[in-house]
C-alpha cells in the first residue's frame, strides 16, 4: 500500500484530506498526517518564513520522506520551503503549486482566493509563474481568517462563499481556493464555474507522482 504524508499547520485539515482521498477512491493508498501549527504561528508573528523556520520545516519534510512515498505540504505559507523539490529524496508536492498547475489549464481569467494575509505575497508570486498576469486575480477575503482563528470553521467556510457570492461578476475560467483550510467552503458555493481546492488537487498530483 502506498503512503502519502501530509504536513499540516492546522488539525482541521486532516479531515479535509481524508474526505478528498475518499472522493478520489484509491483503495491502495493511505495518508499519514503531521501537524506543526507552531511553525505557522512563528511565521505569522515574524511576517515571513525565516531561515530558522525554513530549516526546521525542511528537516520535518525530510523525516516524512523516510516514512512515505510522497509528501504534501498542505500549508501555503510553509510551502515556500519546498520550492526546490530536488533537495528531497521523495516527491514533495506544494498544495499551491499543484493548484497553480491545474488552474493554468483553464481558459479565461483565474480568480485565486486567500484568507490568511501571510500567504498572499507568495501565492501571488507562485501563480504568476504559471498564469499570465492579465488572466490572474489574487484576492484576500478580509474577514474570513478571524472566523478560522476563533475555531468557527463553518462560519469561515460560509464567509468564503459569501465573498464569492457578493463579488462583482466578471468572466472567469475557474476559481481557486488557495489554502487547504478553505476546501470545506465548496458545499456553500453556488456557481457553475470550476472551483479548485487544495486537498483533492494536491492528492491527485501526489498520486500521479508515485503510481
Amino acid at each position: 500500500m502506498a503512503t502519502i504524508a501530509c504536513l499540516h499547520a492546522a488539525t482541521s485539515n486532516i479531515a479535509l484530506f481524508e474526505e478528498a482521498l475518499q472522493a478520489l477512491d484509491y483503495d491502495e493508498l493511505q495518508l499519514l498526517h503531521r501537524v506543526e501549527s507552531e511553525l505557522l504561528t512563528r511565521a505569522i508573528r515574524a511576517g515571513e518564513v525565516t531561515v530558522e523556520i525554513a530549516a526546521t520545516a525542511r528537516e520535518i519534510i525530510s523525516e516524512m520522506c523516510e516514512r512515505a512515498d510522497a509528501v504534501i505540504v498542505t500549508c501555503t505559507t510553509l510551502g515556500v520551503v519546498a520550492w526546490d523539490t530536488t533537495q528531497f529524496n521523495k516527491p514533495v508536492i506544494r498544495v499551491d503549486a499543484a493548484l497553480a498547475k491545474a488552474a493554468s489549464h483553464y481558459h479565461g481569467a483565474v480568480l485565486v482566493l486567500c484568507t490568511a494575509h501571510s500567504t498572499l505575497e507568495m501565492t501571488t508570486k507562485l501563480f504568476e509563474a504559471f498564469i499570465p498576469g492579465d488572466r490572474l486575480s489574487v484576492e484576500l477575503i478580509p474577514r474570513a481568517w478571524a472566523f478560522f482563528n476563533h475555531g468557527d470553521i463553518e462560519g469561515y467556510h460560509r464567509e468564503i462563499a459569501h465573498y464569492i457570492r457578493e463579488r462583482r461578476e466578471c468572466a472567469l475560467g475557474c476559481i481557486v481556493l488557495a489554502q487547504s483550510s478553505m476546501a470545506g467552503a465548496e458545499k456553500y458555493i453556488n456557481t457553475t464555474l470550476s472551483v479548485l481546492s487544495g486537498p483533492e488537487t494536491s492528492l491527485q498530483a501526489a498520486i500521479d507522482a508515485i503510481l
